[in-house]
């Protein structure tokens, strides 16, 4: 009878110990009393932030404006000179494809002067954009008036931002972070193409824009290649800002 008698008291504290915790939880979720808290959800494992957005010195693009969506002053400074120089761009949301790929403040570029397009537009962080047309307006330009006695009517753009590897290696590109800029032909005020790949012994006006334009590059850019540089470059001039610890400058 003992025994009978403990076994009933212990049954009885069960069943009052889980009517209190079902009530504690009915009034922790606000259906008893009026509360205005809810079930508890599921936490999404995935992170809000990338580890890309943390600020990363010394690469143009990358974390310059410290938080995402924290635009720098050197940012707003940079977008000012644009502006001055009558370049056509529009700010895109922040990109973050990869740790590696991505760009915190990217402008979308469609003119590098007034009445000079850029097409495709292209996708870069501002710095670069900015090096393009300070290049096309104290080189090029000059160097298409002097040869051709015209202007430049627009400039093709053969890539801008892009996720990829440099070929054969393991090492990230400088277009991963909208750091470079590959041109592949400039097309007059006249309606006249020129190519960027590499031109005839007798094109000689052509031959000497060319090398105008390649060399002026190498003022505004860490990184020029071209035609002779390698097969990659045949066909199109490689422009970046790249930053080497050295400060060297690559101007093939």
């Amino acid at each position: 009878d003992r025994m009978a008698a403990v076994a009933v008291v212990v049954e009885v504290a069960v069943v009052a110990g889980g009517l209190a915790l079902a009530s504690c939880s009915f009034l922790d979720w606000g259906f008893m009393g009026g509360g205005s808290k809810a079930p508890p959800t599921a936490v999404d494992p995935s992170p809000t932030r990338s580890v890309f957005s943390l600020p990363r010195m010394g690469f143009p693009g990358l974390g310059l404006g410290g938080r995402g969506g924290v635009m720098s002053a050197s940012e707003r400074q940079c977008r000012a000179a644009l502006r001055r120089r009558g370049v056509e761009f529009t700010d895109l949301a922040p990109i973050r494809d990869s740790a590696a790929c991505g760009i915190d403040h990217p402008v979308r570029v469609s003119t590098l002067a007034r009445g000079v397009a850029l097409k495709p537009a292209a996708t870069l962080n501002c710095q670069t954009a900015l090096a393009a047309a300070e290049w096309l307006q104290k080189d090029v330009g000059p160097a298409a008036r002097k040869r051709y006695l015209t202007g430049i009517a627009e400039v093709n753009n053969m890539s801008s931002y892009s996720c990829r590897r440099i070929r054969g290696t393991s090492r990230w590109s400088e277009h991963s972070r909208g750091n470079a800029l590959d041109i592949g032909s400039f097309t007059l005020k006249n309606g006249h193409v020129i190519d960027v790949s590499r031109q005839s012994l007798f094109a000689m006006r052509a031959r000497g824009f060319l090398h105008a334009a390649r060399a002026g590059a190498c003022d505004e850019f860490s990184t020029v290649l071209g035609p002779g540089s390698d097969a990659d470059h045949a066909d199109h001039f490689h422009f970046d800002l790249r930053q080497r610890r050295t400060g060297y400058r690559h101007c093939d």
